[in-house]
């Protein structure tokens, strides 16, 4: 699909109209369920206060994505497609989620709509915030453009004939400390509060959301706490030492350019493992690592605990892998 970011926004923006065109058919009750206990709910708000809450987040939710427009030159492509996948997520959450509560509570009663009602509203969100996040896409630049990017003595070169030979494995190990602390520390703290959101009886909804963040969010730093890096003629592989995952891979055919410098976590977003517009990084504490330049044009940066000789010795392995199979298809 060729990315648009303007129809995404308009994706963003359209659930304020529709949840106006959505009171006409379907007014607010007196009453409207918020919260249950098992199938039946125990808590309620006024139809009034309910569809204010939904109309703020549709607005709120509508100026996010007016304003990464309008700002379209100074917010980076990658936040811009959060940014307006959010908004989309919270705006048509909020006009589902007001229309089957309505709609439910007049045909069942506002003391026997189920739970899943609200499930379903909450489902129908994320697969629009997914259709937007794909709509919005992202523009790849040209090979030429990437290549003019990297350094000439980091760039791959086609190999061919005799200078062409097998590449030799290189890997090494990466552990971090930082990672390894958050991951437990989060596994702890959302075991915690879904143990005490099945005791006290809070909704379904509450303990599945609990439970499913802090989940996702302990296993990738647990995994990413203690990694094997690996090369070889297909490419760069992070394998996880924690858990049995490979956490990332970048094949042979997509590398650009490769370079060795001295990683600082301050100009790459901080220790640990972090996520910017252009790049990714994995620093430990700082110090040499490998600079990984792929065809979409990012960054794959990680530091190599075992010294810059290590690294060279990493970078020349992953050239050779990516000029032999350059050298195969040009």
């Amino acid at each position: 699909m060729t990315p648009s970011r303007p129809l995404a926004g308009l994706l963003a923006i359209l659930p304020v109209a529709v949840l106006l065109l959505t009171v006409t058919v379907l007014p607010p009750p007196d009453r409207v369920p918020t919260h249950w206990a098992g199938r039946t709910p125990d808590g309620w708000t006024s139809g009034p206060a309910f569809l204010s809450a939904a109309l703020t987040a549709t607005v709120l939710g509508a100026i996010a994505a007016a304003t990464v427009a309008v700002l379209r030159r100074a917010v980076p492509e990658a936040w811009s497609r959060w940014v307006v996948t959010t908004a989309a997520t919270v705006g048509w959450g909020a006009v589902l989620l007001y229309a089957v509560s309505v709609w439910r509570t007049e045909v069942d009663g506002p003391d026997d709509v189920r739970e899943v009602w609200a499930l379903l509203a909450v489902a129908g969100a994320l697969g629009v915030g997914a259709l937007a996040y794909v709509v919005h896409g992202r523009r790849v630049p040209t090979l030429a453009q990437v290549r003019d990017r990297v350094p000439e003595r980091s760039r791959v070169q086609a190999l061919r004939g005799r200078a062409a030979r097998p590449v030799d494995p290189w890997a090494t190990e990466v552990s971090s400390t930082t990672l390894r602390v958050l991951g437990w520390g989060v596994l702890t703290l959302f075991a915690a509060m879904t143990v005490w959101v099945v005791v006290s009886g809070e909704s379904l909804l509450l303990g599945v959301f609990v439970a499913v963040v802090g989940g996702t969010t302990a296993a990738l730093a647990l995994a990413w706490s203690a990694v094997r890096l690996h090369v070889d003629e297909d490419g760069l592989a992070v394998r996880s030492r924690v858990l049995p995952v490979r956490v990332a891979r970048v094949r042979a055919e997509d590398v650009v350019g490769v370079e060795t410098m001295d990683l600082d976590p301050m100009r790459w977003g901080g220790v640990g493992l972090r996520a910017l517009p252009d790049r990714t990084a994995y620093i430990v504490d700082g110090g040499p690592g490998i600079v990984v330049w792929k065809r979409d044009g990012r960054r794959l940066a990680l530091q190599v605990t075992e010294g810059e000789e290590v690294a060279r010795a990493g970078a020349r392995a992953l050239l050779r892998a990516a000029g032999q199979r350059l050298g195969e298809v040009s």
